[in-house]
């Protein structure tokens, strides 16, 4: 048995640990007395027990603060770990300078899956390790919660982890522009091989925006730039509590400007929901740019189809995804799920999901509730829709292809029996009849 997972009795587990276990994944009881000595011995038997442990997973719903110094003491002695797995708001200041000691660590990481469990979000506060030259040799994989002022401080001090590939980064609190803007321009130089970034901001506790933000409270192509002096970045998120104000020129500029990119979801599910600059034309640019994009997400005005008339071009003239997977939505306003499943079938390939909803943890009203249930109970007409349509149109394209290929087939036929007749000098018609 190399992997090993526990949800009981801490006691009873023991009979069950051994020198040859390689992954340990450990809920912890949520009973309030047993806290303290009980976790010592506990973590001690693991140390002796399963000493070549190289991932370990902790799950706990209680501050981690009441349990710092047994984390600290257990992580300190498994030198073999390449993996640690926390609940949200438990990489303190200590956890993470002992964790920055572990010479194999690959992953640090939290996890929100409710098993996981959650810390306190005052244990995060002013987070400041201090390293050293030998902090983090082998760390690629980072993600945590912790503010964004606190993240750049971590990622720009002496002896940062420089190795750094995916970053996933979620603020407990709603971040401004001017701070994320400062975060995308420190991360150019500090992680020169990323390649995944995420970035969450935290919702207010207030959900019912009923008027549009202004627009220096939202995120623009001005803080977004910085991203693209990112030369192996394939994959972007971000999540933010107002919607991102961009426009049609500012896709185009990111599609040309990244051809590579595998996955971009640009805050597709803000918390005001009622007004949105781009329309279904934004997509336009990245199947037309982006042959890699597998998942896309943006925040639509899709009421409006607005792509040329049809006497101005045809449907075969529309750019398409090559390699799309997924079209998350989010909130996107919508009104005729047949004009859009229609539009979509154009451009989007077979089997390409549609992903709708939030993941929104604050509560809502009852009217906002209802708004979302209509709104997106018309996006699952377009998922319904959206197989048989794109169906359709790959036999129309086909057929227009085959088509196509006869009428050249012809042209060129009638182009050889032009010419036979007229080494023979036999007289043709203009009007396409041959006199014999």
């Amino acid at each position: 048995m190399h992997t090993f997972h526990w949800d009981d009795s801490l006691a009873h587990s023991v009979i069950f640990m051994h020198k040859n276990v390689k992954s340990f994944a450990l809920s912890l009881p949520k009973d309030n007395s047993i806290r303290s000595s009980i976790f010592t011995r506990f973590f001690e038997d693991i140390v002796t027990r399963m000493p070549k442990i190289s991932s370990i997973d902790l799950r706990f719903e209680f501050p981690v603060k009441l349990i710092e110094g047994d984390v600290i003491r257990l992580l300190s002695n498994l030198p073999n770990l390449d993996r640690i797995t926390l609940p949200r708001f438990c990489l303190t200041t200590k956890i993470a300078e002992t964790a920055s000691r572990l010479g194999k660590l690959q992953t640090l990481e939290y996890q929100y899956h409710r098993y996981q469990g959650r810390g306190d979000p005052a244990d995060i506060v002013d987070f400041r390790p201090k390293l050293t030259e030998v902090s983090f040799p082998s760390l690629f994989d980072f993600s945590t919660t912790i503010a964004f002022e606190d993240a750049i401080k971590f990622l720009t001090i002496p002896f940062s982890p420089s190795n750094l590939t995916i970053i996933y980064l979620d603020s407990p609190t709603t971040e401004t522009p001017t701070t994320l803007s400062a975060l995308l321009n420190a991360i150019p130089e500090a992680c020169p091989l990323l390649k995944s970034l995420t970035l969450t901001s935290a919702l207010f506790n207030d959900m019912e925006l009923t008027s549009a933000p202004e627009k220096e409270d939202c995120v623009n192509i001005d803080t977004l730039r910085p991203l693209l002096k990112c030369p192996k970045l394939t994959s972007f998120e971000i999540e933010h509590h107002y919607p991102l104000h961009l426009e049609l020129s500012d896709i185009e500029e990111i599609a040309t400007s990244w051809p590579g990119v595998e996955t971009l979801v640009l805050n597709p599910q803000p918390t005001y929901l009622e007004d949105s600059n781009l329309t279904l034309r934004a997509l336009l640019p990245f199947a037309r740019h982006c042959s890699k994009l597998q998942r896309l997400g943006l925040f639509m005005d899709a009421t409006t189809i607005d792509f040329p008339a049809a006497e101005s071009t045809s449907v075969y003239q529309l750019p398409t995804f090559r390699s799309l997977h997924c079209l998350t939505v989010g909130v996107s306003l919508i009104q005729e799920d047949g004009a859009v499943a229609l539009f979509l079938s154009q451009i989007c390939p077979l089997h390409c999901e549609i992903e709708k909803g939030v993941t929104w943890e604050n509560p809502v009203s009852q009217e906002l509730a209802d708004k979302l249930e209509l709104r997106l109970k018309k996006w699952e007409k377009v998922e319904e829709l959206l197989p048989l349509l794109t169906k359709l149109r790959i036999e129309e394209r086909e057929r227009a292809h085959l088509l196509k290929q006869e009428v050249q087939d012809l042209r060129i036929r009638t182009e050889v029996l032009m010419d036979k007749f007229a080494l023979a000098g036999t007289p043709v018609n203009l009007d396409g009849c041959i006199t014999l």
